[in-house]
């Protein structure tokens, strides 16, 4: 099976309106004479930094990518000593951005899950001479992210050694990550199974259908069972639980009323190694009641 893709959306941003000043800060503009510190990976000129990675699918080895963070020291001299720089996840700058989003009536920000992420050391080097320190990596791994969730994580200058200020409009560097999962279960599908319906007996339905995505982990199928536009009007929903894979079965039959539903005592499922639905429903067409046994696999 040929490898498949998730994206990953890195963006830095930088909200000025929440970067506090706290009494060692200092925001001047252009390039300062005396010495001050910044993060060079914070945004300057445009509200955010977008970066596309990509990550292996579930049952592939894990892929993890890095992301740069560092400091850089402004001023007319070069470091006359080693410059120790101390970085943090500053939760109070997450908390203070989600003030304002749920303010203005968004979801907030989430820290990525445990599990899903790398710090890396935290701490950076100017070494004596120099004016860029050491460079650090902070590490996702997109396995653990869900994509309807919105992720945020702020890396910002803690501490300095010897004592020295910090531009304080970059001292922050705001990772905002978010999930796209490109859509691997649209298509055609052959379609085999039996139907047992009181009056008709025992049939086989081997078909050809068309799986449609509609929203996150649903989609729509053209046909029920093996009944056609020739018969009737379909409305069959498939939503999978992305935790388990097991599948929700809804729709109706030509009216609201004959409906599409799981039947009792099974589990449908998905495998998305296989991009293969193993169904169990059962529909019903004013007074008629058959039930379905379906495999759906993509060609």
């Amino acid at each position: 099976m040929k490898g498949r893709n998730y994206k990953l959306s890195l963006l830095v941003i930088v909200p000025a309106m929440i970067i506090g000043a706290c009494q060692k800060d200092i925001n001047l503009p252009g390039i300062a004479n005396d010495p001050m510190l910044y993060m060079p990976q914070s945004s300057r000129g445009t509200p955010f930094n977008a970066v596309e990675v990509v990550s292996r699918e579930p049952g592939q080895k894990d892929t993890v990518y890095y992301r740069p963070y560092s400091a850089y020291l402004e001023g007319k001299e070069l470091a006359n000593q080693d410059i120790e720089v101390e970085f943090s996840i500053d939760h109070k700058k997450l908390d203070s951005l989600n003030v304002l989003e749920l303010a203005a009536g968004r979801t907030a920000y989430e820290l990525l899950p445990a599990g899903s992420y790398t710090e890396g050391t935290m701490k950076a080097t100017i070494k004596k001479n120099e004016r860029i320190s050491s460079i650090q990596q902070f590490g996702i791994n997109p396995k653990l992210l869900k994509e309807e969730k919105r992720y945020l994580v702020p890396i910002s200058i803690k501490s300095v050694s010897p004592d020295l200020p910090v531009k304080s409009a970059f001292k922050t560097t705001y990772y905002q990550v978010s999930l796209t999962v490109p859509d691997f279960v649209s298509g055609t599908y052959t379609a085999g199974g039996m139907r047992n319906g009181d009056d008709y007996g025992t049939d086989p339905t081997k078909v050809r259908k068309t799986i449609t995505k509609v929203a996150n982990h649903t989609y729509d199928v053209n046909l029920i069972a093996n009944l056609g536009p020739w018969c009737c009007s379909n409305k069959f929903t498939l939503k999978v639980n992305p935790a388990d894979h097991t599948v929700l079965v809804s729709g109706h039959l030509e009216d609201a009323g004959n409906l599409l539903t799981n039947r009792e005592g099974t589990v449908s499922t998905f495998d998305p190694a296989t991009n293969t639905f193993v169904l169990f429903y059962n529909y019903s067409y004013y007074g008629f009641v058959a039930k379905m046994s379906e495999t759906l696999k993509k060609l």
